[in-house]
């Protein structure tokens, strides 16, 4: 896999951005500060909102980037946009139920896992989403 400095720095936001949604809000502990907080109290719901979708414009940029001449959707691109869509869902899920006003809650184990699948997942999806377009344009 070939980086080049835009590749690279797309790279490096998406990073930043897993960060936030991860630990952007306290689930497990209340003594752990709260990354929101960083633009205020008043801008939080704003920032709910605006992680996920510069999170999920940077996945697309970076696999317009890999794939010269635009996004590719093949099978082997669409099954980490999936998969990565899904664990974005899922680590979002408790600011789309407060959205909805549905007033879904879960468990502390929930969030514990969601904290490291979310990582996990989402990082191996961009980068095999990179890939795959990579090589379709080839």
């Amino acid at each position: 896999m070939q980086l080049k400095f835009t590749s690279e720095v797309l790279a490096f936001l998406f990073g930043v951005l897993v960060i936030m949604l991860t630990f952007g809000d306290c689930h497990i502990n209340p003594t752990i500060g709260n990354l929101d907080t960083i633009f205020g109290h008043a801008l939080w719901p704003v920032m709910d909102v605006i992680y996920p979708l510069a999170t999920i414009l940077v996945f697309l940029a970076y696999g317009n980037v890999k794939g010269i001449g635009g996004l590719k959707f093949n099978a082997k691109a669409v099954l980490p946009l999936i998969a990565f869509l899904l664990a974005l869902f899922l680590i979002s899920v408790d600011d789309v139920s407060q959205v909805l006003n549905l007033g879904l809650t879960f468990p502390k184990t929930y969030w514990i896992a969601m904290m490291w699948l979310y990582p996990i997942v989402s990082f191996l999806a961009f980068f095999g989403f990179g890939v795959a377009n990579e090589k379709a344009s080839k």
